[in-house]
């Protein structure tokens, strides 16, 4: 395969502008990214020793593959049963391919965050992909993503993911393109030049324009948090001002690493704040962290019955992911994904077929 056929995946922690990055390069005429379409995210969740068959009858009903509104068929037909595991990749090059072929585009791709996670396997199924890395300022990262219902409320713990992400990335390197997010809003033009360079396309300027020319957001959860990447740049600003000088010591000295290999200046602060206190910051947060845990614990448990999608259940235990954070969203209720009308996927094993808890 040649890099001008090679599959493209954008990869990032939340809230680094993988969403932004997508919708630039969906406004390219030859490009097409999938958003989160979570391959490698949900063959975590399934049964590692179930059948491969199985997994996909799983997988077309998960909210990331409603959301692309594909006819299964289109991707299922013709594979063997049983499937070797192999074969999963066909699968997820036929999801990627068809839905950039209802936009008109030839190249394609996915952007899931956390297959930073998975680069491995994504090298093993897709030996000449091209990845691009986008990383942000991890003050601003750690900061935001405690303001989202789907992250933690903890800074620290936020930092020690953004520092666990440099890690998966890191054996990686040579072979990915890493770019700031600070870098996109500031010099756009430089930047999506590199990013096209890597991935073997002509420039065009519609990707400067992502508001207009992107293609339909249908496949695209309407949430507050996403819909922001579809209106036009902002300019780039120090969003992590209003941390404290304790809370920004004690990101600094997790993500030390990212800051130094990716540019990030430490802050200057007018009163250096003791080893000690940062120390102290960061146990107090553990009982925020344990919550968390074992709150999204319970929402992986739960959904691994696809007849717990689109429960109210469902909603109730995501909004005790974060609860503080739903005060940002006032009068705003998590949807549904689109239903698969006009298609029944296969009954699922009939352990798995047990009544809802």
């Amino acid at each position: 395969m040649t890099v001008a056929h090679a599959p493209i995946f954008v990869i990032g922690t939340g809230r680094s502008g993988t969403t932004l990055l997508r919708l630039m390069l969906c406004a390219h005429p030859r490009i097409y990214i999938t958003h989160e379409a979570s391959f490698y995210v949900w063959e975590k969740v399934f049964p590692r020793r179930a059948p491969r068959r199985e997994f996909l009858n799983y997988y077309v009903r998960t909210p990331s593959f409603r959301w692309l509104r594909l006819d299964p068929a289109r991707v299922l037909a013709r594979l063997p049963d049983p499937l070797p595991r192999e074969r999963l990749r066909d699968v997820y090059a036929a999801v990627m391919r068809e839905k950039a072929a209802d936009h008109g585009r030839v190249r394609f791709g996915d952007k899931t965050p956390s297959h930073a996670a998975s680069l491995g396997r994504i090298y093993e199924d897709f030996p000449d992909a091209r990845v691009v890395h986008i990383v942000r300022d991890p003050r601003s990262t750690a900061l935001s993503l405690s303001r989202m219902p789907w992250s933690c409320a903890s800074l620290y713990a936020n930092a020690v993911f953004c520092e666990l992400e440099r890690k998966q990335v890191a054996p990686y390197r040579d072979r990915i393109l890493q770019l700031r997010l600070e870098d996109l809003l500031a010099s756009p033009r430089a930047t999506m030049g590199r990013v096209l360079e890597f991935v073997g396309e002509p420039w065009d300027d519609a990707v400067l324009d992502h508001a207009r020319h992107a293609p339909d957001r249908s496949d695209m959860p309407p949430l507050p948090w996403l819909e922001s990447a579809t209106r036009d740049r902002g300019a780039p600003a120090n969003q992590w001002a209003e941390l404290t000088p304790i809370e920004t010591r004690m990101i600094e000295r997790v993500t030390r690493r990212i800051m130094t290999e990716s540019g990030y200046e430490p802050a200057r602060l007018d009163r250096e704040p003791s080893r000690r206190a940062v120390l102290w910051a960061r146990l107090r947060q553990i009982p925020e962290i344990t919550r968390y845990v074992a709150a999204y614990w319970k929402v992986g448990k739960y959904i691994r019955d696809p007849r717990c999608f689109d429960t109210q259940r469902t909603i109730e235990l995501m909004h005790r992911v974060n609860p503080g954070s739903w005060v940002r969203y006032p009068g705003f209720e998590l949807p549904f994904a689109p239903s698969l009308d006009g298609f029944r996927a296969p009954a699922l094993d009939a352990r798995r077929d047990a009544a809802v808890a």
